[in-house]
């Protein structure tokens, strides 16, 4: 269980969910994908310019394992235009933030899928295989608002995900 974060457009940003006086509780995956896909990890040094912050959590320097870092490098493609290999790197961003469900066996599996729906827009799906169950993640890049948000979230009670 985590606390549950929803976007608000007032602030620009994710937000502790309220259930009257108590904090709302999040029994899905969602607000834990939303933390690994949406807080920035450190881009590497050919990333970004000399003198450009690399970003990145501050906590991460106390890491167990030497370059474990938590969240993804999807900041980069805010500025660039959508094309096959802003595609490509949005889904190697996405399967890099979620291996973290892997090596600490909350997911027996992590597929990611990226597509342009139509201009100004893409589309990343992540599907994680769950013991006896999966779920799928829909995010959405738009260029027009320049934010990516949780679209959709499926479950299925077997592998495959409909």
């Amino acid at each position: 269980m985590d606390i549950a974060l929803t976007y608000n457009s007032d602030i620009g940003g994710l937000d502790i969910s309220l259930a009257g006086a108590d904090l709302a509780a999040d029994y899905s995956l969602g607000t834990t994908i939303m933390l690994s896909l949406l807080c920035d990890s450190t881009a590497q040094s050919h990333e970004v310019s000399t003198g450009i912050d690399r970003r990145g959590w501050w906590a991460d320097v106390f890491a167990d394992n030497p370059g474990d870092e938590f969240g993804s490098r999807l900041w980069l493609l805010e500025r660039e235009k959508v094309l096959p290999e802003t595609v490509q790197r949005a889904r190697r961003y996405v399967r890099e933030a979620l291996q973290w469900m892997l090596d600490d066996g909350l997911a027996t599996d992590v597929a990611v899928s990226a597509f342009i729906p139509r201009a100004g827009w893409l589309l990343v799906d992540a599907v994680l295989s769950l013991p006896g169950d999966s779920r799928r993640y829909r995010f959405e890049w738009s260029d027009a608002a320049q934010i990516w948000r949780l679209a959709g979230e499926g479950f299925s009670t077997s592998t495959a995900v409909n």
